[in-house]
């Protein structure tokens, strides 16, 4: 594997070659470019209003992956959203956001979600429609810990509207070069998520910039 550029920040001395016993054990060890590390894991047993992550250790990474499994909303039909804190969770930004949306539903149609001047970046859009609604999705966050560079999320999602299978990929951005060090999962109605498995990991780089 031909290697171009600055040296690779990695544990193992090497001369820009990897042989594939090499990449495996680094890959083994959580040393080689992509690998994941579990920063923090929330399992959701009763009913919240706001799910918090406020250790991101966004100093140690640039990329971020949240995933969410099993989101089970008590009812109505709510939307999930994304906010961004600078203060370490004390406060939540509440203006500025950017996002869009493409999602396509089981009954052959198609939707856009989206919007230049958001209080929040939308990731599922009215789960469930009726009690015991379901979601699942997963996030990557970027440039959290950069104050010189807008904070970005891709995300892709699956959840049900009205009893109708839905599947979303989109993304958003709060284009403020600020250190992000904290984010909130929320919705737009009160005490919604009644359970959930969500695990935060930051992704390991191999390149320097």
């Amino acid at each position: 594997m031909a290697y171009f550029g600055t040296q690779p920040n990695d544990v193992k001395k090497n001369t820009g070659l990897y042989t594939p016993s090499e990449i495996l054990q680094l890959e083994k060890d959580g040393n080689w470019g992509g690998s994941l590390e579990l920063i923090e894991e929330q399992n959701i047993t009763s009913t919240v209003e706001f799910i918090n992550f406020t250790d991101l250790k966004e100093s140690v990474y640039d990329v971020h992956l949240l995933e969410v499994r099993n989101v089970h909303i008590v009812s109505g039909s709510p939307k999930i959203y994304l906010r961004f804190s600078t203060d370490s969770g004390t406060s939540y930004i509440a203006t500025g956001y950017q996002y869009a949306q493409q999602r396509v539903q089981s009954n052959a149609s198609y939707q856009e979600d989206k919007s230049t001047s958001a209080t929040v970046i939308q990731l599922c859009n009215s789960v469930g429609g009726t009690p015991n609604g379901v979601a699942n999705f997963y996030c990557y966050l970027y440039n959290l810990g950069n104050s010189a560079k807008y904070s970005f999320v891709t995300s892709h999602s699956t959840y049900q509207i009205s009893g109708v299978f839905a599947s979303a990929f989109g993304g958003g951005v709060l284009p403020q070069a600020n250190t992000v060090n904290a984010f909130r999962l929320q919705s737009n109605l009160a005490n919604i998520f009644e359970s959930a498995e969500i695990k935060l990991y930051g992704v390991k780089q191999i390149w320097v910039t």
